[in-house]
Order: structure tokens, then C-alpha cells, then sequence
């Protein structure tokens, strides 16, 4: 699946992988949840168990673990 959005992509492959491009800063994160926010102000929230981040950039995170949901909201 792949969902683009205010210049923002998000890839997700099955429950087990997620890539976000553009991404401006970690809200907060732990081995259950992320927060991100996106340079276009756009917050995701990854629910899951043993998240990862597997690679963290300026060009965006990917996250790996068991991901039980995802959560889009507009800017703050």
C-alpha cells in the first residue's frame, strides 16, 4: 500500500515493515509506538510491537516489528 499525501509517502509492506519519506522530527518512540511528524505537518502514529527504526535520515525513517495499526492526522 502506498498513500502519498502533502508531498509525504508512506510504504507499507504486510505488517512487518513501514517507510515514511519526508519526515521532520520524532514526537516520540518506544518499542510499541512512534510518533512522527512530517516537514508538511502531517503526524503519523505506528501502533505495533518491537518497533524498529531500521534507518533514520533526512530523507525519512523506515520501521520494522509486528505494525497493528497506523493513524494519519492532519497539521497541529
Amino acid at each position: 500500500m502506498e498513500l502519498k499525501s502533502r508531498g509525504s509517502q508512506i510504504v507499507i509492506c504486510g505488517n512487518s515493515y513501514l517507510e515514511v519519506e519526508n519526515c521532520r522530527r520524532i514526537m516520540e518512540y518506544n518499542d510499541i509506538y512512534l510518533k512522527v511528524k512530517t516537514y508538511s505537518g502531517m503526524v503519523i502514529e505506528i501502533w505495533g510491537s518491537g518497533l524498529m527504526l531500521s534507518d533514520y535520515n533526512t530523507e525519512g525513517i523506515a520501521v520494522r516489528g509486528k505494525i497493528s495499526s497506523v493513524e494519519l492526522h492532519g497539521s497541529e
